[in-house]
């Protein structure tokens, strides 16, 4: 056997048996670092990317695209100081509401964290509620505001699933 044949055999069993040493890992942290204004609908844009392993997030747009079919935690934090508003965040999966955060007056704080089953190319957001308007308090040294999500596990089964059926959630 030749010495190029053996490494190749030696990388090929690796990548085969010791498959958690390729590096697969989905994983985003984003905050707030300025005030964002919310009305009708808006999609909240977070602004300060902590970590985004293979790039699932994007920033100018406030969307996460699932790169790998599988098992998802999402969480999101929100906080408004408006006085006499109502502060009202969805997180959607491809435009479906799963969960909310809601609450009333000065110093609103809210939070909520779900599993969910993804299909490649499905889309997470967290967006206002349609006819509300209030602003998500951030700044530099202050960011409250988060959206954070990452896989639990792949799912080999994804090929299975309808993308943006209402199936997505796990039960």
């Amino acid at each position: 056997m030749s010495t190029l044949t053996a490494i190749s055999f030696v990388v090929f069993i690796s990548t085969q048996v010791l498959g958690a040493a390729i590096d697969r890992s989905v994983s985003f942290s984003t905050g707030l670092t300025s005030t964002q204004y919310m009305m009708d609908d808006d999609t909240v844009v977070y602004d300060q990317v902590f970590i985004n392993d293979f790039n699932g997030y994007n920033p100018n747009t406030g969307i996460f695209t699932c790169p790998i079919p599988g098992v998802y935690i999402f969480h999101f934090h929100g906080y408004s100081t408006n006085k006499d508003t109502v502060m009202w965040l969805d997180l959607k999966h491809n435009d479906q509401q799963v969960v909310s955060v809601s609450g009333y007056n000065s110093h609103t704080v809210g939070s909520n964290t779900v599993m969910l089953k993804l299909r490649k190319q499905d889309r997470i957001q967290v967006k206002s509620r349609e006819k509300i308007q209030f602003a998500l308090f951030g700044l530099p040294t202050q960011v409250y505001s988060t959206f954070t999500g990452y896989l639990v596990h792949e799912d080999p089964n994804s090929h299975q699933m309808d993308s943006g059926s209402a199936g997505g959630i796990v039960g």
